[in-house]
């Protein structure tokens, strides 16, 4: 497979130049936050207009499969020596939401799902001080009813506000996409809200993407981690405190048999004020650390496995099948040995990594697993 690189101006979308030797070896995307990358651009062979391209806070650098824009980062910062090659470092668009600020706007008994519109809309979109060509796709309704209160003199960050309100318990999903529009080229940002972005197959079906190995994929392994942060079965969460008073959420305890008590005590936010909020925040992270980590990871060569970005796209449930007992002329064996009897499942990607080389490879990051069992055929 051959991925191409675009550049575009942030402002419109508007495709300004090709960089076919712009070298980033890894991208990454991550569900519900930014990611970073570093590359060069030889200067040698840029393109004419490649100080406009590198210039910081105002492109973005796309990496694209024929006409599917795959992942694009905004320049942060470039740097020029007297050597042939200019680094830059790029940002996935996400951290724009960490350069605005959520100013006096109150919601009350508002769908979640619309408050992440309307924040997004109102301190990010073109038209809103300056913003950039960034639409809003609700993908499921209104969604539950949310209070939130913001203040200027907070100081809040939009992308603070975003997570903040995707980590209550049953809290909304986000991510950004890109699309290629035409008459004139452009590729824009969408961001994509619900209550889970991302496909899961219908019962007793599998997933569109499944990597295999023997197959395309060439490295499997699964961790089970409670290290600190990983696990815990005690979660209490707090806010900034006020003089001697601190607001805290009740502490949510998991009945563990196995275990003794393992607390978590964090801040998911500095100016949370009511206790409810507290509360889910904590109830929200006592499920996700209950059990510990369970984390199944796979690399795979692009060229034969499921394409990213039409097979699939972040938040999909992916299925796995690796190894398993197979017949052959030489008797019964094992496929891949380190799994006995064969290892088979669906997890869903939360994030991906792609490795840009000689052989380009995919990492899809894994949650919630579920091994569906053994994959042993006798064909």
């Amino acid at each position: 497979m051959t991925y191409d690189w675009v550049a575009t101006e942030i402002l419109t979308g508007r495709i300004i130049g090709d960089l076919p030797d712009l070298s980033i070896d890894t991208v990454k995307r991550t569900l519900m936050q930014y990611d970073t990358a570093q590359g060069e651009l030889p200067r040698p062979t840029a393109p004419e207009n490649w100080e406009r391209i590198l210039l910081p806070k105002a492109s973005c650098l796309h990496l694209v499969d024929g006409d599917v824009p795959v992942w694009g980062g905004i320049t942060l910062d470039a740097e020029r020596t007297a050597e042939d090659a200019l680094p830059v470092s790029v940002a996935t668009i996400e951290s724009y939401f960490a350069d605005r600020y959520v100013r006096d706007v109150t919601y009350s008994q508002v769908g979640q799902n619309m408050i992440v519109k309307d924040l997004v809309e109102r301190y990010a979109a073109k038209g809103s001080n300056g913003g950039i060509p960034i639409r809003v796709v609700v993908l499921d309704g209104p969604g539950p009813l949310r209070d939130r209160e913001y203040k200027d003199r907070s100081g809040k960050t939009l992308y603070s506000a975003l997570r903040e309100l995707s980590g209550v318990l049953g809290g909304p999903e986000w991510t950004v996409e890109w699309e290629w529009l035409h008459d004139p080229e452009r590729i824009t940002p969408v961001l994509y809200v619900g209550s889970r972005v991302g496909a899961a197959p219908g019962p007793g079906l599998l997933p569109a993407a499944v990597f295999e190995m023997p197959g395309p994929v060439q490295f499997v392994s699964t961790t089970h981690s409670y290290k600190s942060g990983a696990g815990a079965n005690d979660v209490m969460a707090y806010s900034t405190a006020n003089g001697d008073e601190q607001p805290q959420s009740r502490h949510v305890v998991t009945r563990d048999p196995e275990r003794p008590t393992i607390e978590y005590r964090w801040s998911p936010s500095s100016s949370i004020k009511e206790i409810p909020t507290l509360d889910s925040h904590a109830s929200s992270k006592a499920v996700e650390l209950a059990g510990g980590s369970r984390v199944t990871s796979l690399t795979a060569v692009t060229e034969d496995a499921p394409k990213l970005g039409k097979d699939w796209v972040i938040g999909d449930d992916i299925g796995f099948v690796i190894g398993g007992t197979v017949v052959d002329d030489e008797g019964s064996h094992e496929s891949v040995p380190a799994f006995p009897g064969g290892f088979t499942g669906v997890a869903r990607a939360i994030g991906w990594e792609l490795t840009l080389g000689a052989v380009d490879v995919v990492t899809p990051v894994l949650q919630n697993g579920e091994e569906l069992g053994d994959t042993s055929n006798a064909g």
